[in-house]
């Protein structure tokens, strides 16, 4: 499938892509141990299953006001500035775990609640690091083909980068043989607060080209009404992931009597394979269509989170959890090339938070889902799996007919403008999904 114009990177682009590809493994190292091990710190500081759901829901609240913050000061100020204040606050939070010698409640949130913790994907892509990264790659480089490319060799360091992080797991078991449970979260906490300081250090040497001030609304009433509909199924899912993965980590302990050592395990194998999967998601897209592929995968998600419940022992429960992540791992570069297909250049800051928010703030379910745990341990997973397949079923519905947003014939300064032919050659030829329909401007346009 012919999607995009197939030009050589400038220079700039390829130092810029390799600054945002270690600043993301960075990032993952730090966020992919601190939101699989919160719930397990929490409950060595003696915190209920409940405790633990409600402090979920409060991060995800703020974390929700923070994405809806950081899109538009992006779209104003540039994607690399917000993503570094975001580093920031993790590295405040880490050091506040790292150095914090009681146990308060209200400490303890305050921390999680800046960190931005709690549910993330694979490599800890979820989160108000996100909508930047993916505003970024949007704005560098044109072209859905071109940005599933970036997105998914991102995804796949990130994943990898992740593993990492699920490793510093296996090492606070190991290094709580000497200091204890807590004191060993602690200096692992430690650890991830210099890995937030060295993605800081590799952001700031990204040169992002001046974004041109806004004078119009945040977003225009086209580009929303497009948002709308993937915000609406982003919410969907989102209550169904509010519901299992934040908790997940404590599913485990509580469902198999798995200690923080096989947890790690379980984490890494299913990073390392999400990671691996999202190589191939340009090659999954073009062949079956973007809606398509994103939808399925998100259908496959929820069944394989639904089957985890009924799983006899925790080795297929933990293969299950595997193949879920092959499924996610595909279909995250896919819906974020999606969502920048259908908006304008200067509004993919917005338009990324907008779909974020939607998501994160649905994750507000998971105060529910501690509360599930408590009634019955499959809970969280069954209600959860089959929201997220009618999640699936929602996008697929509302975006396939979708319209996609046509050039708009600037570019930055580190990246090369096709001739106005081949403009209209790459319009022509633009397709989401596999060649059927009859309008150009579809998202199933063909080539």
């Amino acid at each position: 499938m012919a999607d995009s114009i197939a030009l050589p990177p400038a220079a700039g682009e390829d130092r810029n892509f390799r600054l945002l590809l270690y600043a993301r493994v960075l990032r993952s190292v730090g966020i992919s141990f601190s939101s699989v091990a919160l719930p397990l710190y929490l409950a060595d500081l003696g915190f209920s299953v409940v405790v633990i759901g409600i402090s979920f829901l409060l991060m995800t609240v703020f974390g929700s006001f923070l994405i809806f913050l950081w899109g538009p000061l992006g779209d104003r100020y540039g994607y690399a500035r917000v993503m570094i204040a975001v580093e920031a606050l993790f590295v405040a939070s880490a050091l506040i775990f790292a150095f914090y010698p009681g146990g308060a409640l209200v400490v303890i949130l305050f921390a999680a609640v800046i960190g931005g913790y709690g549910g993330m994907g694979g490599g800890g892509l979820r989160g108000a690091f996100g909508p930047g990264m993916t505003a970024l790659v949007g704005y560098l480089w044109k072209g859905s083909d071109e940005r599933v490319r970036r997105l998914g060799k991102i995804t796949l360091v990130a994943g990898l980068a992740g593993t990492a992080g699920y490793a510093l797991l296996f090492a606070q078991s190991v290094i709580s043989v000497h200091t204890g449970d807590i004191g060993a979260f602690r200096v692992v906490y430690l650890s991830t607060a210099f890995s937030g300081l060295g993605a800081i250090s590799l952001l700031s040497l990204i040169r992002e080209p001046v974004h041109t001030r806004k004078k119009e609304r945040v977003i225009t009433r086209e580009s929303g009404a497009f948002v709308s509909r993937i915000a609406l199924s982003n919410i969907v899912n989102g209550v169904g992931i509010g519901l299992a993965i934040p908790l997940l980590p404590l599913w485990f302990l509580l469902a198999f009597r798995y200690n923080n050592a096989e947890i790690s395990v379980i984490y890494i194998v299913s990073a390392i394979l999400g990671a691996v999967a999202s190589y191939f998601a340009h090659e999954v897209s073009s062949r079956f269509g973007a809606v398509t592929s994103a939808s399925a995968a998100r259908i496959a998600n929820g069944l394989l989170l639904a089957a985890m419940a009924f799983a006899p022992l925790g080795i297929f429960a933990a293969a299950l959890y595997c193949l879920r992540a092959v499924s996610a791992g595909v279909s995250a570069p896919i819906r974020q090339a999606v969502t920048m297909g259908g908006v304008q250049e200067n509004e993919l800051g917005a338009a990324t938070s907008l779909t974020g928010v939607a998501q994160r703030a649905s994750f507000t379910s998971s105060g529910l889902g501690g509360y599930l745990l408590t009634l019955s341990e499959g809970l969280p997973l069954e209600f959860g799996g089959a929201l997220q397949v009618c999640g699936g079923l929602l996008f697929y519905g509302l975006l396939r007919r979708a319209r996609m947003m046509p050039p708009t014939g600037t570019a930055s300064p580190n990246s090369v403008l096709a001739k106005p032919d081949e403009l209209k050659s790459w319009v022509l030829s633009r397709s989401w999904e596999k060649p059927k329909a009859r309008s150009p401007r579809s998202l199933q346009s063909s080539a």
